[in-house]
């Protein structure tokens, strides 16, 4: 966001194979070029196919787009970096297996792509980076490393056990500048053979902490198995058209039009929705829970729509599919909210499932948003025992006011949310030294053992530097 410079890339490469990422990573080592690589680089609002250091070499993975293997009794895959989850979802089901894949609101990402940066689905096996299980890896020498039971020839498990013998090293290379992921194992859902859309709505903007209040201990113990997610009225409108449906000046948006978008869609001041999976026989007891965990909050309307675990996508309704693992592109026009070239850039912190918390924190977080004279655009996703507010900066490229003021907003809610106790889980390219100094804890030691990794494994700092704020020797402050 902002001068197109700062990010330009330098040279495209596009591999076909891991021998040829191998040869890649050797000539760069031996020129010192750097390289930046992207599985489909749809990374949308964190930076898309742009490197963070100027010049780099942009490493294109998309050809490498085979779903290699299908395993229908274990339920796992093993897929390379340029399948989107479209093509798993038509693989998996080509195949006849009884298991579901997951998706996000885009599916013409990458699945790799997306699990690497910890993104989110909306099936029960929606935390995409929880569902790993296994990595092909070329380090920045060009060697090829398998992890877990992968480093083993031959080996029958690599996507059944994660850790393998001795020390697991997956997590390095998630959201990381350590190695290119070639190959990544995935465990799939099981097909239900029933399942309900929940879809819960408040009508008052305090109602916030007694809903979320009321799906924490369901989110706990179980009874709700998939990714819930919490929007106001902003988002459901800027998911169907442009502001100017509502409001033609760019000013705030007047009082008033919140209640009208409630009115039109039908919505409430905030409006929850997840997923039940479970046995024909089972799923009734899961929807009497759920109704009567919500009852207690004066106004609150549950509807719930009821399905079986085959039932084919004309049969499920639009904005119930990505709830069964169905791709689609229904948010692509957020980012057109404003006109023109439409942006967006989050700002995404981690808090607790506790709804005084988050009330206060929206609050907070709307106050800023109305003083850049941005409108408040906000949802969060809950996908085990936290919260993520993701808070959207709607804007105009072509608006270079605006643009500055957007980057300012972003900017300051990174460090005002550090000020507060509030990290974001991932960030976009032009934040990403932000992010990473926000994460200070003993003079920021975590920060240095990035650093230390970073320099025994990529010494000469070809690989992507500058991701996640982690730099090699030569670039650090």
């Amino acid at each position: 966001m902002g001068d197109p410079a700062e990010f330009a890339t330098g040279l495209v490469v596009r591999p076909a194979s891991v021998e040829e990422v191998s040869a890649v990573a050797r000539l760069a080592t031996k020129h010192r070029a750097t390289l930046w690589p992207i599985s489909q680089g749809r990374n949308n609002g964190y930076g898309g196919r742009s490197p963070r250091t100027a010049g780099s070499v942009v490493v294109d993975l998309s050809r490498m787009d085979r779903v290699l293997e299908i395993d229908g009794v274990s339920g796992t895959v093993l897929v390379e970096p340029g399948v989107r989850f479209a093509d798993l979802h038509a693989a998996v089901r080509e195949s006849g297996v009884p298991f579901w894949t997951s998706t996000p609101d885009l599916s013409w990402g990458s699945v790799i792509g997306n699990a690497l940066e910890r993104g989110l689905g909306y099936t029960a096996y929606g935390d995409h980076h929880a569902q790993v299980c296994g990595l092909e890896v070329v380090l920045p020498d060009g060697e090829v490393v398998r992890t877990g039971m992968g480093a083993m020839e031959g080996g029958r498990a690599w996507q059944l056990y994660r850790p393998g013998f001795g020390p697991a090293v997956d997590g390095l290379f998630f959201q990381s500048n350590l190695g290119i992921v070639t190959k990544m194992g995935l465990w799939l859902m099981p097909a239900p053979e029933a399942w309900a859309a929940v879809d819960i709505a408040v009508e008052g903007f305090d109602d916030l902490a007694p809903l979320i209040d009321a799906m924490r201990p369901l989110k706990l113990d179980g009874t709700i198995q998939s990714t819930v997610v919490i929007g106001d009225p902003l988002g459901a409108a800027a998911f169907t058209g442009p502001r100017s449906d509502w409001q033609e000046d760019r000013g705030m948006l007047a009082p008033g039009v919140h209640e009208r978008i409630m009115e039109r869609f039908g919505v409430g001041r905030w409006n929850m929705t997840f997923a039940l999976y479970d046995h024909a026989e089972m799923i009734e007891a899961r929807i009497g829970v759920v109704e009567r965990a919500f009852a207690g909050i004066p106004g609150c309307r549950v509807a719930v729509t009821r399905y079986a675990g085959d039932a084919s996508a004309d049969e499920i309704a639009y904005g119930h599919r990505v709830r069964a693992g169905i791709p689609d592109m229904y948010a692509e026009k957020l980012s057109f909210w404003f006109g023109g070239r439409g942006g967006h850039v989050s700002f995404a912190p981690v808090l607790s499932l506790d709804g005084s918390e988050a009330l206060a924190q929206v609050a907070k977080i709307r106050d800023r948003f109305e003083a850049a004279g941005f409108d408040y655009c906000g949802a969060f996703t809950a996908a085990g025992r936290s919260l993520v507010h993701v808070t959207e900066v709607l804007y105009d490229r072509d608006d270079t006011e605006q643009v500055a003021r957007a980057r300012a907003l972003v900017r300051s809610l990174i460090e005002e949310g550090a000020k507060e106790g509030y990290g974001e889980y991932r960030g976009h390219l032009a934040f990403m030294d932000d992010i990473a100094r926000s994460f200070d804890w003993n003079d920021g030691a975590l920060g240095r053992l990035h650093a230390r990794l970073k320099d025994a494994l990529d010494p000469a700092g070809i690989l992507a530097p500058g991701k996640q704020g982690v730099w090699p020797a030569a670039r650090r402050l």
